[in-house]
């Protein structure tokens, strides 16, 4: 296979690779239950009264 301007297909991975993420922790993907302010909850019950 050829690669344009005579290129490495190693430097071309290294040009274009996207940057690694580290993986979350299983104790960040637990997620705090989010605190409502009571305007918060005024609103949710305004919009929603049925529930």
């Amino acid at each position: 296979m050829t690669y344009p301007f005579g290129a490495a297909r190693a430097e071309l991975e290294r040009a274009f690779a996207l940057p690694s993420v580290p993986q979350a922790s299983e104790s960040e993907r637990v997620s705090k239950p989010r605190q409502f302010s009571d305007s918060d909850r005024a609103v949710a019950l305004f919009e929603h009264p049925d529930h």
